[in-house]
């Protein structure tokens, strides 16, 4: 059984939110990221905003780029290059907001935090896809889908 699809899509009303970086500057080592098919298909609905508990929006647009945005600010933070292959989708082109006011992270550390916050954009939406909030699951919920980049 298949749970209510409880995924808070990237809208109009979270793009309207989402503000571009100011200074996005690339990191030295790129990600090398494989996405598989539903991965991808699942950023480009994207996620908007929920509640405290989520703390990034993300949004893969048609010309294959994702950025990624704190949630309660709306200020991007990341964006990355989606390139296809015969083997996935590969993440490249990796770029890191370096406005001190805007985001504290080191180019030195990405793409490892990058990574744990794509990893948490798509767990977050495989749950809300199969009926669970970060609260529970909701009536009719299908199984916690297994956490996986």
């Amino acid at each position: 059984m298949t749970g209510p699809d409880l995924r808070p899509l990237f809208d109009r009303n979270a793009a309207a939110k989402a503000k571009p970086a100011l200074d996005l500057r690339p990191v030295a080592v790129q990600p090398g990221i494989v996405l598989d098919a539903d991965s991808v298909a699942l950023l480009r609905d994207g996620l908007g905003g929920y509640d405290m508990e989520i703390r990034w929006m993300a949004h893969l647009d048609g010309s294959g780029v994702l950025r990624m945005y704190r949630s309660w600010l709306g200020q991007q933070v990341y964006e990355a290059r989606l390139v296809p292959g015969t083997a996935g989708a590969t993440l490249t082109g990796l770029m890191v907001e370096q406005d001190q006011e805007r985001y504290q992270g080191s180019l030195e550390r990405e793409p490892e935090l990058f990574e744990r916050v794509l990893r948490s954009c798509l767990n977050h939406l495989r749950r809300f896809r199969a009926g669970h909030t970060p609260y529970g699951p909701s009536p009719g919920a299908g199984p916690e889908p297994e956490p996986r980049l």
